[in-house]
């Protein structure tokens, strides 16, 4: 068995990583489950379907969304990409 990243990344750190606005993204990742590295963390206790999950992707996750974006780039279904000016500053 070879060497598996358990790493998770955030929104955040993918739309950083992508140059992609946050919001286009997790409209994009509402057509992914689990198995295409698309998962949800809870951060409270107990969890209920009022609680807000933490949304985070596995780097095969990352690839899948990368994917979604790509296909609807092509399709013109997706905002222009952030520019330098308009995307948030960095802490």
């Amino acid at each position: 068995m070879g060497y598996r990243n358990s790493a998770l990344y955030t929104f955040k750190y993918v739309a950083e990583m992508l140059e992609e606005d946050e919001d286009f993204l997790r409209d994009c990742s509402i057509e992914m489950f689990s198995e295409d590295g698309c998962l949800s963390a809870y951060d409270a206790y107990p969890a209920s379907e009022l609680s807000e999950p933490i949304v985070v992707f596995t780097e095969d996750g990352i690839d899948n969304l990368r994917h979604i974006v790509d296909e609807r780039r092509a399709a013109g279904h997706a905002p222009p990409k952030p520019t330098a000016e308009n995307r948030c500053p960095k802490s």
